[in-house]
Formats: C-alpha cells, structure tokens, sequence
C-alpha cells in the first residue's frame, strides 16, 4: 500500500514538473509578443485619445458655426416678427458659440477655472466625455504651428461675435421702443448681413485650417505606430520562429479540423439568426411558419402570428443615431424574449418591426401573450445620452386556425392588422378578421405595391402633359408644360393617379416611378430635336421621398450626361408641404441641381405649411398658388387676398407664379388683374399624351390665332 501510495506521489511530481516546463516555453513563446501588443495598444489609447480630440474640436467648429447662422437667421426672423420667441431663440443659438469663447478665456488664464472651462464647452455643444481631451490637447498643442493657426482664427471670432450681439440688442431695444422708423431698422439688418458675410470667409479659413491640424495629427501617430510596429513584430518573429517550426503537423490538422467545425456551427447560426438582436431572422421565421401551417392544414392544430412594429422609433434613431438605434433594438428583443413561452419563435423580421409565432395556442392564450408584450414595451424607457424615450408598439394578431393557409396570405394580414393599430392610435393590439373592412383597404393597397411592380417592369407607365399658359406682361415661354404620370392596368386602360400614387408613397415606391419619369420626359425631350430641347420649360413632379436620397440625385445628374439638353429647360415640382417637412434635404436638392441650371417650382403653395421665410432658403423659380385659392378667386374675398398676397410676396422675391385649376374667364381675369405671371387649368389645356400635346403645342407657336380664353369676352360678345 505504501508502495503505490509512492509511485503516485513520483507521478504527481513528474506532471507537475512537465506542466512547468511547458509552461515556461509557452511564456517564452508569448512573452514578446505580449510586450508588443502591450506597446502598440499604449499607443493605440494615445493616439485614440488624441485623434478623439480633435474630432471635438472639428464638431466644435461646426456647432460655432451653425448655431451662429442660425443665430442671425433667428434674428433677421425677429425683426420680421418682433416675436420674442424668436429673439430667445437667437439667444439659445448665439450662447453656443459664447460658451466656446468662455471656455478658451479660462484656457488662456495661467490657472484655469476647469469648473469654468467645462461648463462653457457644455454650453457650446461639446460632448462631456470629450471635454478632457479637448483641454489636454489645447495646452499640449497650442503652441504648435497648426493648432496656434486654428486658435488665432478662433480669437478673430471674438470681434464678429460682439458686434453681432451688440446689434441684436440694438433691434431688440428698436422693437420694443415701438418706434416706426423703416430707415433706422433698415441699418440694424443691414449691419447684421455685413457681419455675417464677413465672418463666412474667416470660418471657411478656420474649417480649412482645423482640417489640416487634424491631418497633421492623424498622419504624424500613423508614422510613429508603423515605425513601432515595424521595428518590434520583426524582432518578435525572429525569436519565435524556431519554437513555431516545431509545432507537430497532426495538432494543426486536428485543431484546423475543430475551427472548421466551429466555423460550420457559427455559419448555420448566423444563417437563421438577425447578428444584431441574436434573434431568429425572417427567412428562418418564414420557415417555421411554413410548418406551422402545414400542421394547422393537416394536424388541425392551432397557431397564432403575431406583427410587431415599433412606435417612435425613428425619433430615437434622429435624435441619438443609428447606435442608439441599434442598441434600442437589442434591448426591445431581450424584453420580448422573456414575455414569450419556451418553445414560441421570437424573429426579427426587419428594421423596427418583429414577428412572433405561438406554436399550438389557442386564441385566449394569445390575447394574454399580446397584452403582456404591448403593455411591456409601453412601461419601457430607453435611456441614452442621458435622455429617456417612451415607446411603444402597434401588433397585429393573426389566428392561423381561421382558414389562411398561405405564407403570403397570413404575413399580409398580420401587417395589415398591425397597420391598422397605427392608424388607430398605435400602441394597442389589433386583432385580424378577415371581413374588416379597414383591414381589407389596408391589404388592397398592399396589393398595389405588386401592381406598380408588374406596371415598372410591363412599361406600364407614361407621360401625359397639362399646358401653362403665361397670363402676364413678360415675355411669354414657350412650350410651358407640365408632366404627368399616368398607369396603365392590365387591359391599357388609364388608371386615375389618385388610385395608385397614395400606396407608392406608402410602400415607398415613388422614388422608382419618379425614376422612370425623369428618363422617360428626358427621352421624349431629347427627341423633339433642338425646339423641344432647348426652347421650352418641362416641370416634372418630385415626391418627397425622392429628395432626400443621393442615389437618386446621381441619377438626375447621370440622366443630364446621356441626354443633350440645356437644363434649364429642365423644372423639377414639389409641393410646398414635402418642401418643408424635409426642409433641409429640400434645399440641398435644390442647391445641386441649381448649380447644373435647373429651374425649380414650388406646388400647392398655400395649401399646407406656408412660410414665406423659407422661401428666402430655397431657390425656387416658380410658386404655384394651390387652386383651392385659384376656384373662387373671382367670387371670395378672402382667396382673393390669398392669391395677391402669395403673388406680391413672391414677386418681391423675383419668383415667377402660376395659378392651377383655373376654370373659366373670370377666375382668369382675376388673376390677370392681380398680376399673376401664368395659368393653369382643364378649361385652358386639358392633358394629354405627352409627345401629342408638346408637338400640337410647337406646331400653333409664332401664329396670330390666340385660344378661346386669349380673347377677353367683352370682344367676342361685339365681334358676334
């Protein structure tokens, strides 16, 4: 017994020695490459930190300079308004780029208040993590050639920043004196534009600078971590080669073997699984739901399908970013999963929305389930950025037991259903039935999305054209039309736009239509020959959809370089409403396509959000007065003075206007003598097709024959 009591003592022993000894190679074997990785992520903290602040300082520059345009846009909206609403929003805006100026006075002190310097990068916008490194990099690097340029241009700032709020406290002080004298307002604004056109260069230059300091920066740590790099990973490899040529070829094969393994078992998991919620994705949903049908078809069992979409979730994903998004989405996915039975399929079908299949439920059960989780996500708060945000969601319940045995058919319903709880107020449960008659128009202009489909890829589409007639003393323009689409069903008959237009803004499929018109109009254009190319205006309708999306910009762009035409023949229409609820991707719309010499016509004007202030940031050409006004023009008073004061505003701001749905002489006379510069109507031009209305159009150009409405009546009446 004290025999074997021995030779296990001598076996420990002997294990414990090898297990030392390999571990002692093993050590040997990293060690290096564990001072280089050291090494490099040191540098790595340093050069991030670094990089990290001078991204703050670039956010800096460009919260100083936004919030002090929109400081004098507030300002020059005040003395329209007199609004003190207004002055305090120049105030809020004008504190920004005040508090970066507190904040580097303190810098510049010899002992800084840091209390004082970051409660003035707070106000000027800087993020509160950011804020110690934007100090270590002030005093490390503000004597250096590129940060002390950027710092000198900064202190230039002061002076504009002074005279700007002296000013506005001027005009402050004129309104609330309640004097009326028109030249001495005139002088305040006038000393107010100054200022800002002469601050513009001084902030290009300090941009410019900015970027080249950052450069300098983010060149000069590549340069010292590839040296670094350079000069360690060598000498890592020479001392590790040999130990690395001894590994045994069977332990690589077998461990090759194992990663392969891993790799197939992480394949076939990210296959039938959404990589940012962990959740089950669509096409894996699909499949599960597919056997659940099977089973209901064949077995008679019971399920249930559940359409879940978010509330207020683009509102997080505007105001904190798509990583707040993301994060939200996470979060929303872990709180599902624990409301749900073991065994039931939580997916991610996508953006915002999520499906939920209840294997072998009955209907009672599921009402339970959808309570829960509607009413969890509405107690939910999710936090970021120190901000809390409320959301819920709209589902859509579907029993798969009542007879809807296809895919399409129960997917359709469950996001139909869920539509309808939006549309009902959001954040409640809509249960489906298949009678309902809101369900059945939300599944009929669902059926629209394939319609249009089929239509784009059928050459089911085309032009039509409404003729606008210039009605004032200028000059006239000559083939003035306006482009219409109009589809095509199934047995060429037109389908009214009022039918199909509502469902592609819905389904966002105007983009793709406003595609195929543009191209088509350039097409048609281009092949008029020089007349139709270069003498006419052709406006053609842009959804508001379309604006905001580069791609489709490049298109536009790429539709000018295929096709010869001046582009200024070229008028692109919004209306005023998706003009200004995508305000700033509007303008820059615009501004591209203004550079080129599009002319731009503003639609519906005064039908939606009219602001004339805006109008100041758009560069559009035409204003079309909505024709609710343009009807009884001749007849209310009221749309009267509507209709003259849109065509007295627009004109002092050098646009051309047209009045839409003109229907007869006196409406015209109205606005004839109101000086509207053209007209538009069925009783002037009815549309027609395209190529028919323009060619009819150039054919009559240059003749003495004038159309009926030409004629005022009182001539025609004698002439008879």
């Amino acid at each position: 017994m004290a025999y074997v009591d021995i030779k296990a003592l001598v076996t420990s022993v002997a294990k414990a020695t090898q297990w030392l000894a390999t571990s002692k190679r093993m050590l040997l074997i990293v060690s290096p490459f564990l001072a280089i990785v050291a090494v490099l992520v040191w540098l790595a903290i340093v050069s991030i930190d670094i990089l990290t602040a001078g991204r703050a300082y670039v956010e800096g520059e460009s919260l100083w300079s936004k919030n002090q345009k929109e400081a004098v846009f507030h300002l020059l909206r005040f003395a329209e308004t007199k609004s003190e609403s207004d002055f305090r929003s120049y105030r809020k805006a004008i504190m920004v780029p005040l508090g970066f100026q507190r904040a580097r006075f303190e810098l510049e002190k010899s002992a800084p208040d840091y209390a004082a310097v970051r409660a003035g990068f707070l106000e000027g916008g800087t993020h509160p993590d950011d804020i110690p490194g934007v100090i270590s990099l002030y005093q490390r690097f503000h004597r250096v050639s590129y940060m002390k340029s950027v710092l000198d241009i900064w202190k230039t700032g002061d002076d504009f920043l002074a005279r700007l709020d002296a000013a506005a406290e001027e005009l402050h002080a004129f309104h609330l004196s309640g004097r009326v004298d028109p030249s001495g307002l005139g002088l305040i604004l006038n000393r107010i534009i100054q200022i800002n056109e002469e601050l513009r260069p001084w902030q290009n230059r300090f941009s410019n600078t900015l970027g080249e300091a950052t450069r300098w920066i983010k060149s000069t740590l590549f340069l010292v971590i590839v040296t670094v790099a350079g000069t360690l990973v060598p000498f890592g490899i020479f001392l590790t080669q040999r130990m690395v040529s001894r590994v045994d070829r069977a332990e690589r094969e077998l461990k090759e073997l194992k990663l392969g393994q891993e790799y197939a078992v992480k394949l076939a998991y990210h296959a039938s699984h959404d990589q940012l919620t962990n959740l089950v994705n669509r096409p894996e949903f699909e499949n599960r739901l597919r056997l659940a049908l099977h089973t209901a078809a064949n077995q008679e069992r019971q399920h249930v399908v559940m359409y879940l979409d978010l509330d207020q979730f683009k509102i997080v994903n505007d105001t904190c970013g798509h990583a707040a998004g993301d994060q939200l989405l996470r979060q929303v996915g872990a709180l599902l999963k624990q409301q749900v039975r073991e065994g039931d399929s939580l997916a991610r079908l996508g953006g915002d929305e999520f499906g939920v299949l209840l294997e072998n439920c009955p209907m009672h059960e599921a009402i339970r389930i959808a309570d829960e989780l509607q009413k969890c996500i509405a107690d939910f708060r999710f936090v970021s950025e120190g901000r809390s945000f409320t959301i819920g969601a709209s589902i859509g319940v579907v029993h798969i037991a009542d007879g809807m045995l296809t895919l399409t058919d129960v997917l359709g319903a469950a996001d139909a259903a869920c539509y309808m709880a939006k549309e009902k107020g959001r954040n409640r449960v809509q249960f489906y039935r298949p009678h309902d008659s809101e369900v059945f128009l939300r599944r009929g202009e669902m059926e629209w999305v394939s319609r249009l489909q089929r239509a784009l890829q059928e050459g089911r589409f085309v032009l039509h054209a409404q003729e606008i007639h210039s009605i004032g003393d200028q000059s006239p323009r000559e083939n003035h039309y306006e482009l219409l689409v109009r589809m095509l069903d199934e047995h060429d008959k037109i389908v009214p736009p009022m039918a199909f237009i509502p469902a592609a803004e819905r389904y966002n499929m105007m983009p793709l239509i406003d595609q195929w018109v543009i191209q088509d109009a350039f097409a048609k254009i281009n092949s008029l020959g020089a007349k139709g190319g270069t003498g006419g205006t052709y406006a053609i309708n842009i959804s508001g959809t379309s604006i905001g999306d580069e791609r489709f910009l490049e298109f536009v762009r790429e539709q000018f370089r295929r096709y010869v035409m001046r582009p200024g023949t070229i008028c692109f229409e919004l209306t005023e409403t998706a003009a200004i609820a995508n305000f700033d991707k509007a303008a820059r719309f615009f501004g591209e396509l203004k550079s080129l010499g599009c002319l731009f016509s503003l639609d519906d004007f005064g039908a939606g959000m009219s602001s004339f202030g805006y109008l100041k940031h758009l560069p559009v050409d035409f204003l079309k007065i909505d024709g609710s006004f343009v009807k009884d023009v001749a007849h209310d008073p009221v749309d009267l003075a509507m209709v003259r004061a849109i065509n007295d505003v627009g004109h002092v701001m050098g646009k051309k206007t047209i009045g839409e749905a003109v229907d007869g002489e006196m409406g015209l006379a109205a606005l004839r003598e109101i000086g509207v510069d053209f007209a538009q109507g069925h009783w002037l031009s009815p549309p027609g097709p395209f190529l028919a209305q323009v060619s009819a159009g150039m054919a009559h150009t240059g003749k003495d024959s004038a159309p009926h409405w030409a004629v005022p009546a009182t001539i025609r009446n004698s002439a008879t």
